[in-house]
């Protein structure tokens, strides 16, 4: 075989598609579908808004511990097969809170979800094995050159299914009289096919099938390095893959801990409030102008951040993507005004609130994964993660919790949404100063 046509002939083209799709199922069904059936389960079972928002509080924390599991996973089974093992996991853990999630526990006086907060764990399990860590470690082993622009196209797939999927979810919910059981039902059929689709379409390293990086060989590599050094790749790359422990000791593997932590930590009140906040300016639901119901607005603000990820696609092999990240999280206080001012009065805060909010998310999302891979090196990416999303979780996914019952005391989201802006603020100025640490033997 020539090398133009192994070039030609490079499945880690033809693997994207599949891992946009694969990635969008557990994200935008199991993810981003809760906030949307949240609004039902609420009116039915007559919870507080802070109750309810603790089971997303719990699926997104355990959806970060999870890679605390992933790297052995990985290990022992590969990247499709932990992400098969996920969309399993959350559909029969959907299956469970359809049947559980009804049942109600007197605790101390008060009335909870005792059983949707304990099978919100699983669905946590689920969306981690079956979506982030999995997928961008595919995407690190497949791609080098290429790197920013196949993680944007990739991560692109969560925004699509955060568009569409939670629409479904709503649109069927309404058709069965308001039955929120039939959302977590629907959430239940998509992951079991998302997990066929992984076991059928995915290889787990270009390797397996006689196959390297970006299609390039080594010979090729050496010799474009050599011909056009400073085109391929302008941003910084480590020249060694750190050991965790080295990483550790760097200024920067703390500041994107916290810096990003912060930053979506304003992101989640945004975006888990979004739908009560919209019913509680007037928007419904049931509304015949589909781009007045909530779940369109929050579906948009998902949609809009293809736009923040593909623009990390484009950019951020020319820029480092630190300076992205700064900028981004800015757009994101922007859309925090926005989302204050929403109403029918102020229809123009309505529609700027997902264009700024998503932008900002979009490209902060794919940021992270960029700065870590080119900071510490590919090998190493697994094992820090495993780390940084544990961490990162505590920080970003008690938002929706704390907004909850931050709205139930003052019946406003107004304090909430200044405190959480003010954190994106400063972890816009935190990221700047995330340099690249020295190489590792340096230290």
């Amino acid at each position: 075989m020539n090398q133009n046509n192994a070039v030609r002939k490079f499945y880690g083209w033809t693997l994207l598609p599949f891992l946009c799709l694969v990635y969008s199922i557990p994200i935008g069904f199991a993810f981003y579908g809760p906030p949307v059936i949240n609004t039902f389960m609420v009116e039915d079972l007559k919870l507080q808004r802070g109750q309810i928002n603790v089971g997303y509080s719990i699926i997104g924390i355990v959806l970060g511990l999870g890679a605390l599991f992933i790297p052995w996973l990985i290990n022992r089974f590969g990247p499709k097969k932990t992400l098969a093992i996920g969309g399993v996991l959350a559909a029969i853990s959907a299956v469970l809170i359809a049947l559980t999630g009804g049942i109600l526990t007197h605790i101390g006086g008060q009335t909870v979800p005792l059983f949707y907060w304990l099978v919100c764990i699983l669905i946590g399990l689920g969306v981690s094995f079956g979506s982030v860590v999995p997928v961008q470690a595919l995407v690190l082993l497949w791609f080098n050159v290429h790197r920013a622009l196949a993680m944007g196209l990739v991560l692109g797939g969560g925004a699509i299914g955060g568009f569409i999927y939670p629409q479904i979810i709503s649109n069927c919910i309404i058709i069965f009289n308001n039955d929120w059981r039939v959302g977590w039902y629907i959430i239940a059929i998509a992951c079991f096919i998302g997990a066929a689709i992984a076991m059928i379409t995915i290889k787990n390293r270009p390797e397996d099938i006689g196959q390297y990086p970006d299609g390039l060989s080594p010979q090729q590599v050496k010799e474009n390095a050599v011909r056009d050094k400073n085109k391929l790749i302008k941003t910084y790359r480590s020249p060694v893959d750190w050991a965790v422990k080295d990483a550790f000791k760097t200024r920067s593997f703390w500041l994107i801990i916290f810096a990003t932590g912060i930053i979506f930590f304003l992101w989640q009140v945004l975006l888990t409030q979004a739908p009560a906040h919209l019913h509680d300016r007037g928007f419904s639901a049931s509304d015949p102008v589909i781009f007045l119901q909530p779940a369109f607005i929050y579906g948009l603000t998902l949609a809009c951040s293809i736009i923040g990820r593909l623009s990390v696609s484009v950019l951020g092999e020319r820029i480092e993507p630190r300076f992205i990240m700064a900028f981004a999280a800015m757009f994101l206080v922007v859309g925090g005004g926005c989302f204050w001012l929403a109403s029918h009065e102020h229809l123009w805060a309505v529609y700027l609130f997902p264009i700024f909010t998503g932008i900002g998310f979009g490209a902060t999302y794919v940021s992270i994964p960029l700065i870590v891979g080119n900071y510490y090196g590919v090998n190493s990416f697994a094992d820090l993660i495993r780390f940084i999303n544990p961490v990162n979780a505590v920080f970003q996914f008690s938002a929706p919790a704390v907004a909850g019952f931050m709205f139930d005391i003052n019946h406003s989201y107004g304090l909430t949404v200044i405190i959480a802006c003010a954190l994106g603020i400063t972890g816009a100025i935190l990221i700047l100063f995330c340099t690249p640490p020295a190489p590792a033997k340096e230290n």
